[in-house]
């Protein structure tokens, strides 16, 4: 599998808005979800389908990741959306509403049916939403459903709509904990659900990433261009989680070197389990440099 790819923000715009598509390029989000789902109208889905098209081709390649929210396959539109789309400039597909591991893969089958992989130098790759309460108890099973599969999204709306919890870090903590788990389980990545009560109010955005963060997923989705910093900031590893992150990493070396399985760091004890998410860690901050430049943030890198 390939590198993870560097998702702090994905960020989600209306498929129906080509003012907003463009806008959406100019942001500095990693990634462009361009949706055909909830915030188009059924009406609007075809000409959907041509402005998300036309902005694809229109985005400078390799920029940043190009996501496509389709509708589900349940839905009616779900087929002629893959089938519209230039897929060739797609990066990854994010499928809604996923219940099954079998829902999964029937797109996994449609994409490879349309030739999605042809001339690429990695596959296309699916981000399976999981927002009903059926969808998070089959976590697990869904994301081992198969190797396309990079990540799993929450989608707090659907999910307590449907329990008729309220939104809030409590009664979050359970479907976002089952997330989490199932993605680590599948060695994927989780992604958190956007925060929507007040999409202006940076630091009330920033508490709501760091209880994600806490929880280890990766990125959050933002609707509003304001979430995009206090977001990527609460998502980039910190000058000191940087330097601890190196300190583990090379007690652990030399503790090895000398046939011993543990070791101390400046007073930190430093175990092999320590050792795969200090080494993530400093991968993602390699990403996160590559996209900014160099920083005060990223100690001898």
């Amino acid at each position: 599998m390939s590198e993870p790819r560097l998702r702090r923000t994905m960020l989600m715009t209306p498929g129906n808005r080509p003012d907003r598509l463009r806008k959406a390029a100019g942001y500095s989000a990693d990634c462009l979800v361009f949706d055909l789902e909830d915030s188009v109208p059924p009406a609007a889905k075809s000409q959907a389908r041509s402005c998300v098209a036309q902005a694809l081709q229109d985005l400078a390649p390799g920029a940043r990741e190009r996501c496509v929210r389709i509708n589900s396959l349940e839905s009616g539109f779900g087929a002629a959306d893959l089938a519209n789309l230039p897929l060739a400039l797609v990066d990854s597909i994010m499928v809604p509403k996923v219940e099954s591991a079998s829902g999964l893969l029937e797109v996994q089958r449609q994409v490879q049916a349309l030739g999605c992989d042809r001339g690429r130098s990695r596959p296309l790759e699916l981000i399976a939403t999981l927002e009903t309460p059926r969808g998070i108890l089959n976590a697990l099973a869904i994301a081992d459903a198969c190797e396309r599969t990079t990540a799993l999204f929450f989608g707090s709306g659907d999910y307590t709509a449907a329990t008729g919890a309220t939104i809030t870090d409590s009664t979050l903590l359970f479907p976002r904990s089952m997330i989490a788990a199932a993605a680590g389980a599948a060695n994927i990545q989780a992604i958190d659900a956007a925060y929507f009560q007040n999409v202006r109010d940076g630091d009330a955005t920033r508490r709501d990433a760091q209880a994600a963060r806490e929880l280890g997923f990766a990125g959050k989705v933002v609707f509003h261009p304001a979430q995009i910093a206090p977001v990527n900031d609460v998502f980039s590893p910190s000058a000191a989680e940087i330097e601890r992150a190196q300190r583990i990493v090379s007690a652990f070396e030399a503790a090895s070197a000398q046939g011993h399985g543990t070791a101390l760091a400046d007073g930190l004890f430093v175990a092999i389990d320590l050792v795969a998410p200090a080494e993530r860690l400093l991968r993602r901050a390699a990403l996160v440099g590559s996209k900014t430049g160099p920083s005060s943030l990223q100690p001898g890198l």
